[in-house]
């Protein structure tokens, strides 16, 4: 699983891929809270573990920053999943584009532009 940011950060931001996690970081300005994470599109038994390890801390709080497609909806699902089995709350954050590499590259191309 790929980390990115804090390692005691309690905002946890889940993506699909590290280049996603990477972008939102990067649209969000690095929040020093937050700490991103990426599962590589995939889960198995040791993402699913680290990541409940993760939520398991006091006052963590997951964020779904999963694609803006099915399968990231149903990604986002099965975090927030996780999020209920360890009491911690959870929010969808969806981007505006296919996924938050595209949202990055938007804006680099708007600025690029003005």
């Amino acid at each position: 699983m790929f980390r990115f940011g804090a390692p005691d950060a309690l905002r946890l931001c889940v993506t699909e891929a590290a280049i996603d996690a990477m972008s939102l970081a990067a649209i969000e300005g690095l929040q020093d809270e937050t700490l991103y994470l990426s599962t590589g599109g995939g889960w198995s038994p040791r993402t699913e573990a680290a990541l409940f390890n993760l939520l398991a801390r006091p006052n963590a709080s997951l964020v779904c920053a999963t694609d803006a497609n099915a399968q990231g909806d149903a990604f986002a699902f099965r975090l927030q999943a996780l999020a209920t089995q360890a009491g911690r709350p959870s929010i969808r954050l969806r981007p505006p584009a296919e996924d938050w590499n595209d949202v990055l590259q938007a804006r680099k191309k708007e600025n690029a532009g003005e």
